[in-house]
């Protein structure tokens, strides 16, 4: 924080506190298509299936919250486990196409949102702000990896 003035950190966190807020409201009011977690979830299993434990690393989340969510969208016929052919006492979380066309559908509704947040903007400012956006939730998910360790 040494590098960084404190009037900068005065004026962000009041602007996070804002956007969560923000965030969340409309996420409620807009009814998208799907839950939130599920959404990071299956995002997660668009890039190949993955053990219930790589999800919750990829994620910076508990192990059994993961477990949960993959009930969950199993259920939603969203998902599916299946044996890991590399070890059979455990399984691989794998995409159905029902996931496939749901997530989709919310990607879509989600960007196109976004595309009128930032109508307004050039190219380069929303590359930059998707850029510090990315860094600071690379931050946020190592510190809770490190306080996670701590404990």
């Amino acid at each position: 924080m040494a590098d960084l003035p404190q009037d900068a950190i005065s004026r962000i966190e009041p602007e996070l506190a804002f956007l969560v807020r923000r965030l969340e409201m409309n996420y409620r009011k807009r009814g998208y298509p799907m839950e939130r977690a599920h959404y990071l979830l299956l995002g997660r299993l668009e890039q190949g299936e993955k053990s219930t434990g790589e999800i919750a690393e990829a994620l910076g989340l508990d192990h059994s919250t993961v477990v949960r969510q993959v009930a969950a969208v199993e259920e939603l016929g969203f998902a599916e486990r299946r044996p890991n052919p590399r070890d059979r006492r455990s399984v691989l979380v794998h995409l159905l196409p029902a996931g496939a066309a749901s997530i989709a559908a919310m990607r879509k509704a989600r960007q196109t949102r976004l595309g009128r947040f930032l109508a307004g903007w050039s190219e380069d400012e929303r590359e930059q702000f998707a850029g510090l956006l990315a860094r600071f939730n690379v931050a946020l998910l190592e510190a809770d990896r490190a306080e996670h360790i701590a404990v």
